[in-house]
């Protein structure tokens, strides 16, 4: 994949960061949180993957389902925020990357929706 491609790279960022400060983080107990925490963020990395091999209707699913599972993956960290506040500081760092990733997405599609229109 083109290492220019800053919707990538900011995904890669975020994995490395949620995997460095968050999931090591995770109390035993919350374990549950931990494993659909990277599920989700691997299934991320996988639709990124798949929409930008793919092409037209393909491409919008798949970028739809990686906002589906940015959506979830801000729901598992807000839970998390609820149940451990030893570690705030990252999990809100952690919001503010998965942020940068949804709005990116969003428009990602939108811009997909809109070439669409105007043919």
């Amino acid at each position: 994949m083109n290492n220019e491609f800053k919707l990538y790279n900011k995904v890669i960022n975020y994995n490395r960061y949620i995997r460095k400060y968050v999931v090591n983080n995770i109390p035993n107990i919350h374990r549950d949180l931990r494993i659909h925490m990277l599920d989700e963020n691997y299934n991320m990395i996988k639709c990124l993957y798949k929409s930008e091999y793919s092409k037209g209707n393909i491409r919008i699913k798949n970028i739809t389902d990686m906002y589906i599972t940015i959506c979830m993956l801000d729901f598992i960290t807000s839970e998390l925020m609820e149940i451990d506040c030893k570690n705030k500081k990252h999990l809100i760092k952690s919001v503010e990357l998965l942020t940068e990733i949804k709005n990116m997405t969003y428009a990602w599609k939108k811009s997909i929706d809109d070439k669409e229109k105007n043919k």
